[in-house]
């Protein structure tokens, strides 16, 4: 460990869209920093506002919660995470991608660009994968999932039968 960061969040119900609570049965994070030009959050708030309309059209089941940071990182910081069950997952919203264009309209595309550039100085995304052997859970977790979060230990190799030798070297 060469640093560490920390900080204090907020969390955005209007930001947010249907939040996804069932944490011990995920296996990814996706979280997506967005850092808000100073003066702009109401093309921010547009922006998403225009996206979330957009995407319960195009992918009712998508979820996020959004987190606005108030200690910690400069005015404006926003976060974004989407719990994955699977990989598979991602690979799937790369598919919806076309389904969210398509949905959008080339209006809404344009006004969403548009609101983009206005609002957002940057943004990153990563993916964090759970690891159990890495994780301090509480028990209600381990009991959500216990095959995840506290696995049985492999079984030992099986012992050599008596009486084998190993070769003789020539």
């Amino acid at each position: 460990l060469d640093s560490l960061d920390q900080g204090a969040f907020l969390y955005s119900e209007e930001f947010s869209h249907n939040p996804m609570t069932d944490l011990p049965q995920m296996r990814y994070l996706e979280s997506s920093v967005f850092h808000v030009r100073p003066g702009h959050r109401k093309e921010w708030g547009e922006l998403v506002k225009l996206y979330k309309t957009i995407v319960e059209k195009a992918d009712p089941d998508a979820h996020w919660a959004t987190y606005e940071c108030i200690y910690g990182a400069p005015s404006g910081t926003y976060v974004i995470f989407s719990l994955l069950k699977s990989a598979a997952e991602i690979d799937k919203g790369f598919e919806k991608g076309k389904s969210f264009m398509a949905a959008s309209g080339e209006e809404n595309l344009k006004k969403l660009n548009e609101l983009e550039v206005a609002a957002i100085a940057s943004s990153e995304t990563n993916l964090f994968v759970f690891s159990p052997q890495m994780s301090y859970v509480g028990e209600d977790w381990i009991k959500a999932d216990p095959d995840f979060w506290k696995p049985k230990p492999a079984s030992a190799p099986a012992a050599k039968g008596p009486g084998k030798k190993p070769a003789a070297k020539p």
